[in-house]
């Protein structure tokens, strides 16, 4: 996985006009896939999220999420605002994904890890549904490939955009934004001069505190606060995590993870475990293994997560497979034979919603809690359950 000499002039200028072709057509392969099968609102915290906008508080349960739906309420209608900002996040996500795994193989290579990307059926479910989710398809795989033009040009544009892309993530699903954390000091560490660490850390921090302080506000003027928060964390530590013994909480906690982590990738899993051995020496894996890692044993030991919850670490597993062209192709039919097929997550409005049969029991938890709400309806604080 280590990159190669400097590519000649020509080559680089068609090197660029064929990453230009990849990119169109995989934004448009991306965008159309979600528009047709944009979702009505009912999944995980979708209401919640229209609700808290609707009675301009911003914020639902710790962490909140105070960014995204501040974001979406500048909008007249935040239930079509969030749709647009899921649609181009997972968009410009898998573009973004591309010239990411261009660093670690061949362009045609990336161009199928990047459709393969796109279609993991999980990741596709996060685009189409209103919620937070859709914000891990763009921000952390977005973080890494900026640091990465970084080390190879040191160019200070680079280093301001990944602060830039680091805090905007972590305000957008905070709970994710701390597992980039241990990737970010890896790299801040080992990979820059003291003073440009001290740059990307100090920016990070800043522009955290920018959607840090208004939801801490938030929660002040909700008389809930830090302790209010705490004691929500402290609850989910105390209650269903590996804390307590096992339970059946904690028995779940490892189906929600390992299931849909198998399920989706199990033709390219045992090639992305082998290579991150194989290349452990390579920075890039190493980095990449702390991308994953923390939120892993987050969801394993601690946290009753969904499916949706590993869209954070998915560009991750899908990097270090990506020079597997066929696995690639493999894993891009079986996912969207998934997803369109099976509908794994319902939705009333999917082209194609034939047979809902994925994973009833673990994963399923919009069912118990399919609100439809319309858009009127909360307007005028109604809503169907």
């Amino acid at each position: 996985m280590e990159a190669g000499p400097a590519p000649a002039l020509s080559t680089r200028l068609l090197s660029n006009s064929r990453s230009v072709y990849f990119s169109a057509i995989l934004a448009a392969f991306v965008l159309v896939t979600r528009i047709l099968c944009r979702g009505t609102l009912y999944y995980a915290d979708g209401p919640a999220e229209i609700r808290s906008i609707v009675a301009k508080t911003y914020i639902i349960e710790p962490p909140g999420y105070w960014l995204f739906d501040r974001i979406a309420g500048l909008s007249s209608n935040p239930v079509l605002a969030i749709t647009v900002m899921n649609i181009l996040f997972s968009t410009v996500g898998v573009v973004v994904f591309y010239y990411a795994a261009c660093f670690f193989t061949k362009q045609i290579n990336a161009f199928l890890g990047a459709i393969a990307y796109s279609t993991i059926f999980y990741v596709w479910f996060a685009g189409e549904v209103h919620s937070t989710y859709a914000t891990q398809i763009l921000f952390p795989v977005a973080t890494f490939y900026l640091l990465l033009r970084y080390d190879r040009n040191r160019t200070k544009w680079a280093l301001c955009l990944a602060a830039f892309s680091c805090a905007v993530g972590a305000g957008m699903r905070p709970s994710d934004g701390v597992f980039m954390i241990p990737m970010v000091l890896y790299f801040a560490v080992f990979r820059m001069s003291r003073k440009d660490a001290l740059v990307l850390l100090s920016l990070i921090t800043l522009l955290c505190l920018c959607w840090l302080l208004p939801t801490w506000v938030a929660f002040k003027e909700r008389q809930t606060g830090v302790s209010g928060a705490a004691s929500y964390v402290g609850q989910i530590a105390t209650t269903r995590s590996i804390l307590t013994g096992v339970d059946r909480y904690t028995v779940a906690n490892v189906i929600r993870y390992a299931f849909p982590l198998v399920f989706g990738f199990w033709p390219v899993l045992g090639v992305a475990v082998r290579n991150m051995f194989r290349s452990w020496k390579d920075w890039r894996v190493k980095a990449i293994a702390l991308w994953i890692v923390p939120g892993s044993l987050f969801f394993i030991l601690l946290f009753i997560g969904t499916t949706v919850h590993l869209t954070f670490l998915t560009a991750a597993v899908v990097l270090l497979a990506v020079s597997s062209p066929r696995l690639m192709t493999i894993t891009a039919l079986w996912n969207a034979m998934i997803f369109l097929a099976l509908s794994p997550m319902p939705s009333k409005r999917m082209v194609v919603n034939m047979i809902n049969s994925y994973a009833v029991t673990y994963t399923r938890n919009g069912i118990k809690m399919h609100y439809e709400p319309t858009w009127s309806h909360l307007q005028q604080g109604e809503g169907t359950k």
